[in-house]
C-alpha cells in the first residue's frame, strides 16, 4: 500500500500550522507573563518601604511566579527589618535615659542604663548591618539562585530588580543607611560617655530638687560638653 504524496504535504502542512500556531502562543505567553511582571516591579519601585505593604498576591504563573515571588518576599522582608531598625530607635528608655528620675533610679553605678545602651548598640549595628547588605546586588541575586530557575529567569529577576527604578532605590538608600548607621552609633556611644563619666565622678555630684549638682565649675562643664555631643 502507498502513501500519496499528495496526501504527505497536506500533513506536513497541518503539522508546520500547529507548530506556528503553538509557538504564537508560547510568545504571546512569555510576553504577557513579561508584562506582568514589569507591572508588579513598577507597583514594587512606587512603594514607601516603611508605610506600604507589598501586594504579595502572584499574578505570573510557572517559572515566572517564581520569580515574582521572590522580589516580592525580598521586598517585604526588607521593609520587615526596615521596621525592626525603626522600632530599635525609636524608643522612650532611649529618650529618656537622661531624666533626673532615671539617674536617681539607676545611679551611681549605671549598670543597668549601660547595659542597656551597649545591648541597643549591638542591636542596631547587627539590623543596619543586615539592611546594609540586603541593598548589595549580590544579596538580592542571592535570593533567586536558590530557587535554582533556569539561568534565562534569573537574567529576567536580574532586569526587573537591578535593572529598574528598584535597584536605584535601593542604592540611595545603601548610602543613607551607612551614613545613618554611623551618626546613630556615634549617638549611642556619647550616650555611654556620659554615664561612665558620672560613675567615674560618683562622689562628685549630687541630684537635688530635679538637678544634678556638681562639687565644682570643671567637672559641670565637662558634662555639660558631653551633653552637648549627644545634642549635635
Amino acid at each position: 500500500m502507498k502513501v500519496k504524496k499528495k496526501t504527505i504535504m497536506m500533513i506536513l502542512v497541518v503539522v508546520a500550522i500547529l507548530i506556528l500556531v503553538a509557538c504564537g502562543g508560547y510568545f504571546g505567553y512569555q510576553k504577557y507573563q513579561e508584562y506582568l511582571l514589569s507591572r508588579e516591579t513598577d507597583k514594587i519601585g512606587n512603594l514607601d518601604i516603611l508605610n506600604d505593604k507589598v501586594d504579595t498576591k502572584i499574578y505570573t504563573s510557572g517559572d515566572y511566579a517564581i520569580v515574582e515571588k521572590t522580589m516580592k518576599d525580598y521586598i517585604s522582608d526588607y521593609g520587615k527589618v526596615s521596621q525592626q531598625v525603626i522600632a530599635l530607635v525609636d524608643d522612650d528608655t532611649l529618650k529618656n535615659l537622661l531624666t533626673v528620675e532615671r539617674i536617681e533610679q539607676d545611679g551611681k553605678e549605671f549598670n543597668e542604663t549601660l547595659t542597656y545602651l551597649n545591648q541597643k548598640k549591638t542591636d542596631i549595628e547587627t539590623v543596619m548591618n543586615q539592611m546594609i547588605a540586603m541593598t548589595s546586588d549580590q544579596e538580592i541575586m542571592n535570593a533567586i539562585k536558590k530557587t535554582n530557575v533556569p539561568v534565562s529567569y534569573q537574567n529576567l529577576y536580574r532586569k526587573m530588580m537591578l535593572d529598574s527604578d528598584i535597584a536605584g532605590a535601593l542604592k540611595q538608600e545603601q548610602n543613607d543607611l551607612i551614613d545613618t548607621r554611623e551618626k546613630t552609633i556615634a549617638f549611642i556611644d556619647d550616650y555611654i560617655k556620659i554615664f561612665e563619666f558620672l560613675k567615674a565622678n560618683d562622689s562628685s555630684y549630687m541630684v537635688s530638687n530635679g538637678q544634678i549638682l556638681f562639687q565644682n565649675e570643671s567637672l559641670y562643664q565637662q558634662y555639660q560638653t558631653l551633653v552637648n555631643n549627644l545634642q549635635n
